[in-house]
């Protein structure tokens, strides 16, 4: 499981739809990781032209990031 999420990505999921998705992985798989390992994750599977726009706001945690 841990593979699986660590090569999941957006594709044409909507970012909700893919942080729905990161969420249920690192529930099965038992993962709690430091938040911010989780949004590195979370950014490194973002479609490109979402991530390049998210690397420039502040946020402190998913809820925000999202």
């Amino acid at each position: 499981l841990m593979d699986k999420l660590q090569r999941l990505k957006q594709g044409s999921s909507s970012v909700k739809e893919y942080r729905q998705s990161m969420e249920l992985l690192m529930m099965r798989a038992g993962i709690r990781e430091e938040k911010r390992t989780t949004i590195s994750l979370f950014q490194s599977g973002l479609n490109l032209e979402i991530r390049d726009k998210v690397e420039l706001l502040p946020y402190r945690d998913l809820n925000e990031l999202v």
